[in-house]
């Protein structure tokens, strides 16, 4: 069966064990990697600006040091990418605070807030406000790509079914390179959107801008994100990225 929710959701799910298979954070990744293994060249990333990880302000970003910054509770890695970039790009010291709601009521918290998902695609503000992508921020930074996901199987589930592990890997490898080949078909009939829909070119933008596929760049890209997480004591080190045998 599939199972849907926010990637904070999904980590929850598969680390009790409720599922088997899942994009997880790649910072859930980080923190309890001994429980997972991933699948090899697959992940969720962008290779410079991914619509959907907005930080929103009310002041350019150089005038945010010592402010209070919103989090939303939806995100690890991107609420990690934040930290990271305010700390080590911008060096930064701030306040974070992890809040639910729209982006006009974390705004009312702070002077900043992080949007994921639909709030960043489709958040039309009521005033005006500075936008910025953190995943342009990070390949401007660091110029490499960020991978926001990766998929995992629990670890216990692949030593006991490997055979099976390796087929779904095989399925859900091509049915990702058959869905990038027609995005219009996709949309139509997952998500029941048409040309005529006012989301229709928005979300196949945002598809179509996203990095699937975890190649030497992108796998570059995570490893320094790792390295980050832990010099910053968001994760423990992450010494070997461990993955299925294919």
């Amino acid at each position: 069966s599939i199972v849907e929710g926010s990637p904070t959701d999904i980590n929850q799910l598969i680390l009790k064990g409720d599922i088997d298979f899942a994009p997880i954070s790649s910072l859930e990744y980080a923190l309890h990697q001994e429980k997972y293994i991933l699948l090899p060249n697959l992940c969720i990333g962008s290779r410079d600006f991914s619509r959907s990880v907005l930080l929103l302000s009310r002041e350019r970003i150089d005038g945010l040091n010592h402010t209070k910054i919103v989090l939303s509770q939806k995100s690890l890695s991107s609420a990690a990418l934040l930290k990271i970039l305010f700390k080590y790009k911008y060096r930064f010291e701030n306040e974070f605070v992890v809040e639910g709601g729209t982006p006009d009521e974390m705004l009312k918290l702070g002077k900043a807030a992080l949007a994921i998902g639909d709030d960043a695609l489709f958040y039309r503000p009521k005033e005006f406000l500075y936008k910025y992508d953190l995943s342009e921020l990070w390949w401007d930074w660091t110029e490499l790509p960020f991978c926001f996901s990766v998929w995992a199987v629990r670890r216990a589930y692949y030593e006991k079914h490997p055979r099976e592990v390796f087929e779904f890997y095989r399925r859900l490898k091509s049915n990702t390179e058959r869905n990038l080949q027609d995005l219009e078909t996709l949309l139509k009939e997952a998500l029941k959107l048409t040309v005529a829909d006012g989301r229709f070119s928005q979300v196949f933008g945002y598809l179509f801008n996203l990095n699937y596929f975890l190649d030497e760049e992108m796998e570059k890209g995570l490893k320094l994100f790792y390295r980050f997480a832990a010099r910053a004591d968001l994760a423990p080190e992450v010494k070997t990225i461990h993955f299925i045998e294919v």
